[in-house]
Parts: structure tokens; sequence; C-alpha cells
């Protein structure tokens, strides 16, 4: 399977996983500190958290009010409710010997499409 495919289907494992909760109501929604600060924890707090000494870009992603604002590239990590403005998803998608892809291939983390 090429590379491409699958991102294809990371992508269609992501739209799924951020839709199919909404057509069930509140009880399946999506809840920041519950399903996506846990993920951002173990994969981008090291260089986005809460530690201002070592945050990198300008961007906090630990709280959820953070998470939103614009970094230094003037761009929002998180847009919610729109994948495609989210800088964060772009990012964590490039190719891994992408300068820019996220986390950094050297910090040995990862986000798996689960």
């Amino acid at each position: 399977m090429t590379k491409v495919m699958m991102r294809f289907f990371q992508w269609v494992l992501i739209i799924c996983f951020v839709s199919i909760p909404c057509m069930f109501g509140d009880e399946q929604k999506l809840k920041f500190n519950r399903d996506i600060r846990p993920i951002l924890s173990d994969a981008c707090f090291h260089c986005h958290g809460p530690d201002k000494a070592d945050r990198q870009g300008g961007l906090r992603l630990d709280l959820e009010e953070f998470s939103q604002k614009q970094g230094k590239s003037g761009l929002s990590a998180i847009v919610p409710g729109d994948l495609e403005e989210s800088e964060m998803i772009f990012r964590i998608h490039l190719p891994e010997d992408d300068e820019e892809h996220m986390p950094p291939l050297d910090s040995e983390k990862s986000i798996t499409p689960e």
C-alpha cells in the first residue's frame, strides 16, 4: 500500500472518529480533557505544554483555550469542527521526513491513526 493510500485511510478514520460520535448525541461527543488531552500529553506536551521554558512556536496545547489560539506561525493548531483549518492535523499528516511534521521525527514520539 502506498503512502498516499495510507494517508487517505488515516483521514477517513479521523473523519469517522470526529463525525460518528456527533450523530449519537452529547454522551458520545468528544471531550477535550477526556479524549484529546491524553493524546497531546503523550506526543506534544514536551514542546507545547505547560512549561514555558520548553514551549516551542508559541503554542500551548495542554489547555483547551490555549490550543485554539494562533501560534507564532499565525495559524491555529486546533479549530473546533474544522479539520481543514486545524494546522495540527495538517502537520501530523505531513510525511515524516518533512521538517514541519509533528511530532518531529527526532522526538521519538508519534501519533497513531487510532
